[in-house]
C-alpha cells in the first residue's frame, strides 16, 4: 500500500471510523504550480487518494498552501475532483476580500480561511476581526499559522478570544520544545481550548519535536494534555505532502501518525470523536 511522499507500506494498526477525516493536507497540482518557498513538484489528488486509502480514510479538508498565494485556482479544482462530500476546503485570501469573493468560494466547498501571522501579507489585529465577521456570516472558522521564530500566539491570544467565529490553531501552534507543556504557546492554548471557541489541530508533528522521526515522542505529553482539556475541541491532520519535512529531514510515516493519535485518544470514542464529530461540527455543519 505504498503512497507517494509517505514513508512505510503497511495499513495503520488502528481501524479508522466510518467518515475518518484528515483535517489538514495539501495539494500541489503542476497545472497551477507557482514557486513559492516550498517547491513540490507533484502531489495532485490522485497522489492523494492513494495516501487516503492507505489510512482508511473518509473525507479530509484540503488547506491552500502558501505557494499559490490568493490564488485559490488549484485548492477549487480539488474540491471538484474529491466532491464536497468527501471534501471541504480552507482557502488563504488577503484581508481585503469581498464578500462576493467568499460566498463564490462557499459554493465551491471552502468553509475557513487560513491566516499567516508571522509571513505572507500578515493581517492586523482589525483585519483579522473583520475576516473572523466575514467568516462567522458563513458559518466558517479561521484557521492560525504560527511560526518557529517566536511563540507568537501570545500576542494574538486577546483578538483570537474575541472574534465572532470559531478558530483552529495548526500545527501544535508550532510549540517550541523542550518547554512543551509548560511553555508559554502551551499556556496560552490551554487557555484558547478553555473558551468553547477555539480548537487545536494535531498535525504538522516535525514542526515542533526535537526528537523527531520516526516517533515524534516528546510530543505525546502535549498530545494528551490537550486532549484531556477538551476533546471536543481537537482535530487531527497528515500535514500530506509534508512540505516542510521536503529536503530537510525524513519523510514520515502516515500510518504511524495515525497510530500515535490513537495512542494520544486512549479511548475509541475519544479517537471518533476527534476524527468524525469535531469535523463535522466544524467543515459540515450544513
Amino acid at each position: 500500500m505504498r503512497a507517494p511522499h509517505s514513508t512505510g507500506t503497511a495499513p495503520p494498526r488502528t481501524a479508522a471510523p466510518i467518515d475518518a477525516t484528515d483535517c489538514h493536507h495539501h495539494i500541489f497540482d503542476p497545472r497551477f504550480q507557482k514557486y513559492g518557498e516550498i517547491y513540490v513538484p507533484s502531489a495532485t489528488v490522485a497522489e492523494y487518494q492513494l495516501f487516503k486509502r492507505r489510512l482508511g480514510l473518509s473525507r479530509s479538508i484540503v488547506v491552500a498552501p502558501s505557494n499559490y498565494g490568493t490564488d485559490n485556482s488549484c485548492l477549487i479544482d480539488a474540491l471538484q475532483q474529491l466532491g464536497t462530500t468527501a471534501a471541504r476546503g480552507v482557502a488563504y485570501v488577503g484581508p481585503q476580500v469581498s464578500d462576493d469573493e467568499i460566498k463564490r468560494l462557499h459554493e465551491h466547498g471552502v468553509r475557513g480561511l487560513r491566516i499567516y501571522l508571522d509571513k505572507n501579507q500578515v493581517p492586523t489585529h482589525e483585519q483579522v476581526r473583520t475576516l473572523g465577521k466575514q467568516a462567522a456570516d458563513q458559518g466558517w472558522s479561521l484557521q492560525f499559522v504560527g511560526t518557529a521564530r517566536t511563540e507568537i500566539f501570545v500576542e494574538w491570544q486577546d483578538s483570537i478570544l474575541n472574534l465572532p467565529c470559531s478558530s483552529v490553531i495548526d500545527h501544535f501552534g508550532w510549540l517550541p520544545q523542550p518547554a512543551g507543556v509548560n511553555s508559554k504557546t502551551a499556556q496560552t492554548l490551554y487557555k484558547l481550548l478553555d473558551s468553547g471557541k477555539v480548537y487545536v489541530k494535531l498535525s504538522g508533528l516535525y514542526l515542533s519535536s526535537a526528537i523527531g522521526y520516526p516517533t515524534y515522542s516528546d510530543l505525546d505529553e502535549v498530545a494528551t494534555r490537550f486532549i484531556t482539556l477538551a476533546p471536543e475541541r481537537i482535530i487531527w491532520g497528515s500535514d500530506w505532502p509534508h512540505p516542510m519535512a521536503m529536503g530537510k529531514q525524513q519523510m514520515p510515516d502516515g500510518a504511524m501518525l495515525f497510530d500515535r493519535l490513537a495512542q494520544w485518544a486512549q479511548r475509541d470514542e475519544v479517537f471518533q470523536q476527534i476524527l468524525v464529530g469535531n469535523p463535522d461540527r466544524l467543515y459540515w455543519a450544513d
